[in-house]
């Protein structure tokens, strides 16, 4: 156990030596962390407008298939 603890140390220090220097110190990366943020902010509302409108054709496209359906049954010609 000991040593797989070690060895995830070592792994872990490897990884953060490959880490690019941090500039501008804590501010700096609160400051980026926040344009981040914001920018996720941004894109998720993008993605939920989109969701909801290809929802929106989704049922158009489900009503206009099960008229097709019933107009086939029917055999009636379509108006």
């Amino acid at each position: 156990m000991s040593a797989a603890l070690v060895k995830a140390a070592k792994q872990f220090d490897a990884l953060v030596a490959t880490l690019p220097p941090s500039e501008g110190g804590e501010k700096a990366q609160l400051r980026r962390i926040a344009e981040l943020q914001a920018e996720n902010d941004a894109v998720g509302q993008e993605l939920q407008k989109q969701l909801e409108a290809v929802v929106k054709e989704l049922k158009q496209v489900q009503e206009l298939f099960s008229q097709t359906v019933d107009n086939c049954l029917n055999l009636k010609k379509p108006d």
